[in-house]
């Protein structure tokens, strides 16, 4: 498609200057004269030249490569521009527009392209990793011909490129929920039978499987003993993660949703290497997203990754207007469906904030006792944020805000606890070892 060439502030004057040589030459001197139709005739070879500059770009072909891992690593786009034609663009300015969310680093995000004929630019872009799913685009070029007197409009090379990042598990969270676990005598079930993990080692009988004779016991002692295992007990867990707009407030990688997403990531992995069976929801106010049916082990780790990288800031209008209690609703019957008839425990990761989400909340967590289940809301206590990087005034600012947000979360956690909801509100780094806890106890 063909984009029409329109004049630069400059086309103005250069046009009045070889209106005068023209005037000059008529008058006073031909030399002027002829001055001025060689400046016209630049004029037209600049304005043809511009045109089939935008043309080269409009039937360019381009391609992108995403390189995205988890949130603690940079995320790098890279756009490769193919000129298909033989008319090379000298002087073409490009800019990209990605989400707000996101922190472009190293890289402009607007800046010159040059396009050889039948060759092509490669254009790369990093970004701080963040966990969730971000817009990266449309990327779009206008080309000007070298006197800068006529210019292109937009063309958009590449529409919006989904980028998922997964969240990052912390690894120290969970050996420390292994220890924990040991410490406090939080086992599955205490009793013998079929399972993975060893109970007691006892005397051989009859029948028992050579594969759980203990081989040390009968160099050392010349008795033939056996491992008995522990019987294993299955419980459902279902994480479910507000990613609306309210989820998405505070300094980079340390919002709500953000904290949620790795305590899930990091809990999922430690319930799933344990053999619970684990199932995840993500939801914002365009989508809900679902890691599906309760999955144990590696297959239940890799389901919860994968929805948790679909946490997503909406931009858009349409996602404003929705109110929460019709999300909310829409959520309750997914969730409702997903679950399985025996008994299952609930978490739901939210800010309780504003009388809505409260009452969203404790229809949620009433139609949930009702079929059952344990429910339970998780919030996040914030008390500070590492702020580091910010000036002064900016630190100031937002500790004030964090008090007033603070006040109001401990406000919502106390009428929802009134309510009957069940409530666990502590402060991020507590989090995995109190749902743990929950989840133990409930064996």
């Amino acid at each position: 498609m063909e984009s029409p060439v329109e004049g630069t502030h400059r086309l103005a004057p250069y046009l009045f200057l070889c209106a005068t040589f023209f005037l000059i030459g008529i008058f006073y001197d031909t030399t002027a004269l002829a001055l001025s139709v060689v400046l016209t005739s630049v004029a037209v070879v600049m304005k043809h030249y511009a045109h089939l500059s935008a043309v080269s770009i409009a039937r360019s072909t381009t391609s992108v490569r995403v390189d995205a891992k988890t949130e603690s690593e940079d995320v790098v786009v890279e756009f490769e521009i193919r000129n298909t034609t033989r008319i090379p663009v000298v002087l073409g300015e490009y800019s990209l527009q990605y989400s707000s969310l996101l922190r472009i680093s190293d890289t402009p995000r607007a800046g010159i392209l040059v396009l050889p004929p039948l060759g092509a630019a490669r254009l790369a872009f990093r970004f701080s990793g963040r966990a969730g799913t971000y817009r990266v685009g449309p990327l779009r070029v206008l080309v000007r011909d070298p006197l800068g007197l006529f210019r292109s409009k937009e063309l958009e090379v590449r529409g919006e490129v989904e980028v998922k990042v997964l969240p990052r598990v912390e690894y120290a969270v969970v050996r420390k929920l292994w220890v924990t676990t040991r410490k406090s005598g939080l086992v599955k079930t205490k009793l013998p039978g079929e399972g993975v993990e060893i109970y007691d080692i006892r005397d051989y009988r009859p029948g028992d499987e050579l594969r759980y004779v203990v081989w040390r016991v009968f160099a050392s002692r010349g008795v033939i003993a056996v491992k008995e295992m522990e019987k294993e007990s299955y419980q459902y867990v279902m994480f479910i993660v507000d990613s609306t707009r309210d989820m998405w407030v505070g300094p980079v990688r340390q919002t709500p949703v953000e904290h949620f997403s790795r305590v899930v990531a990091s809990i999922a992995y430690y319930l799933c290497s344990r053999g619970y069976s684990v199932s995840t929801v993500v939801f914002n106010e365009r989508k809900i997203s679902s890691s599906g049916k309760p999955f144990g082990g590696l297959k239940g780790v890799r389901a919860t990754y994968r929805v948790l990288s679909d946490v997503e800031y909406v931009e858009s209008e349409e996602g404003r207007r929705r109110e929460v209690s019709e999300v909310y609703g829409g959520v309750l019957e997914k969730v409702v469906a997903l679950l399985p008839r025996e008994r299952a425990l609930v978490f739901l990761f939210s800010r309780p904030t504003g009388e809505v989400r409260e009452r969203s909340i404790n229809q949620f967590s009433n139609a949930l006792r009702a079929r059952g289940h344990v429910f339970f809301l998780v919030t996040p206590i914030v008390v500070k944020y590492e702020m580091a990087d910010m000036p002064g005034w900016a630190q100031k600012l937002y500790q004030l805000k964090l008090y007033e947000v603070l006040r109001e979360d401990l406000d919502s956690v106390k009428r929802l606890r009134s309510s009957g909801v069940r409530v666990i509100a502590v402060t991020p780094a507590y989090i995995p070892q109190r749902v743990v806890q929950v989840v133990e106890q409930y064996m």
